[in-house]
């Protein structure tokens, strides 16, 4: 019996020498991958990790994100301008160019109009998707240091970018921001364990899947977290927005805000409320610092009202009610979303510009925003590029 005994525990410490053996074979052969792929870097950037490629897709658009080595979504910048003047363009997703290729940004069709025009001038599209102005800041804090600028244009999105700064300051993740929902325990030690053939994985795996797959587990989790009376305003909604959000085909962010807080798009249209005045003085404490960073290396700073479809389009307007969000007709209107950045861009001593009612004019005619998502889609943002290029030509040749 002894004996016997004793066999198991050999036969059992065998066969665990054995797993562990298989184990540090596999994480070797992980680590060798790695070496192989050699064009692989996810050093942290300006912005975004550098030299990484995503895949998007939704129903309303599909495109390609690749970072370069600084860590923006653009193609190569030198340390030294390569054009007379270089301009770096801060902003969020509307900036960024969020459903839409690198190309057709505002940005990049902006440095094309310009160009077109005879102007010698290079643009850096260094828009963060979901950043608000504390982030724009810490963008133009680093950034100025690396590419050294003649101009920086910060686009403020209407409305949106003064409510986030109700929120509390996200911790800076020194450019190596990670924007996927955290992962189980055990995806957590695979990604430990064998970093490389993950990363090999999602290379050649479906990008339009993983993104539908992960907002379909987003909505439904979504829903389990919904009060009592927020899941009554959700099932208010449209059976169509239900239908989308719940198959992957909508951020669910943009219905989570609806439901936690549907006046989020009213609550700060009143520049001398008790809700919005902090708020325009923090916009003015971040634009100052974008103007500091800017002066210390003699770049010049322009303020820019992006267009939000809600105050501008009566097409957008309709979809943001049927996301559930509360609306009211003197949103597409009033100026108030602009006056608010307009006082924070004078606090902050910097000249600000609006496109407001020639988007509201042309918004009669086409449509400039994604259905549901609601951003720009590229007619948006080919014609905000137009508006804006006589005000940024003039503003280079003014004294």
């Amino acid at each position: 019996m002894e004996d016997s005994g004793f066999d198991m525990k050999k036969r059992l410490l065998l066969v665990l020498l054995g797993l562990l053996f298989s184990l540090g074979l596999t994480v070797a052969a992980d680590r060798v991958l790695g070496a192989l792929a050699t064009g692989r870097s996810h050093a942290p950037g300006l912005v975004f990790p550098a030299n990484v490629v995503y895949g998007f897709y939704a129903p309303e658009f599909s495109y390609t994100a690749a970072t370069n080595s600084l860590g923006f979504r653009d193609r190569e910048f030198a340390g030294r301008n390569t054009a007379k003047i270089r301009i770096l363009t801060l902003g969020d997703s509307f900036t960024y160019g969020w459903g839409v290729e690198a190309s057709q940004s505002w940005p990049k069709v902006l440095e094309t109009i310009l160009r077109d025009r005879g102007d010698d001038v290079e643009i850096a599209n260094l828009g963060w998707p979901g950043a608000s102005p504390r982030n724009y800041a810490v963008v133009a804090e680093r950034a100025t240091r690396v590419l050294q600028p003649d101009w920086l244009i910060v686009g403020v999105l209407q409305g949106d970018d003064l409510a986030q700064l109700a929120l509390p300051p996200e911790p800076d993740t020194g450019g190596s921001r990670d924007e996927t929902p955290p992962d189980s325990r055990w995806r957590q030690a695979a990604t430990w364990l064998y970093p490389n053939f993950l990363w090999l994985v999602n290379e050649l795996s479906s990008p339009e899947a993983a993104l539908t797959a992960q907002w379909t587990h987003e909505a439904h989790a979504l829903l389990t977290r919904l009060t009592p009376p927020e899941r009554a305003r959700f099932e208010r909604l449209d059976a169509e927005v239900k239908q989308v959000f719940l198959t992957g085909g909508l951020n669910p962010s943009m219905i989570d805000l609806s439901m936690r807080r549907p006046e989020y798009y009213q609550y700060t249209l009143d520049p001398g409320s008790a809700s919005a005045a902090p708020l325009i003085l923090e916009m003015a404490k971040q634009l100052a610092r974008i103007k500091n960073a800017a002066g210390q290396h003699h770049a010049r700073v322009l303020v820019v009202s992006v267009p939000y479809g809600i105050y501008v389009s009566a097409h957008a307007f309709r979809s943001r009610q049927r996301l559930g969000f509360s609306v009211s007709p003197d949103m597409l209107t009033t100026d108030a979303a602009d006056e608010a950045i307009r006082r924070a861009s004078r606090l902050a001593g910097i000249p600000f510009h609006h496109v407001t009612r020639e988007f509201r004019q042309a918004s009669l005619q086409r449509d400039f925003f994604f259905e549901l998502d609601g951003h720009f889609n590229p007619a948006g943002h080919q014609y905000f590029a137009e508006t804006l290029a006589p005000l940024i030509h003039n503003a280079m040749r003014a004294k």
